[in-house]
């Protein structure tokens, strides 16, 4: 299996979190939009990570 369903729940509750942050007035003093940017790009890098060692085991497996 390519992604494993606790690692997807847990960044999404993360961004979920991130984002209703955004919208407390006590926390405007931090740059949570940044951070919910930086979250999803580098959980975006590591799925297409994950995907490519995925893919590179199966073309390996061929040969």
């Amino acid at each position: 299996m390519l992604v494993r369903l606790s690692e997807v729940v847990s960044v999404l509750a993360l961004i979920l979190a991130l984002l209703a942050a955004k919208h407390v007035p006590a926390f405007d003093f931090l740059p949570l939009s940044h951070l919910t940017g930086i979250v999803c790009f580098a959980f975006a890098i590591f799925l297409s990570l994950r995907i490519y060692r995925a893919e590179l085991k199966r073309i390996r497996a061929e040969d």
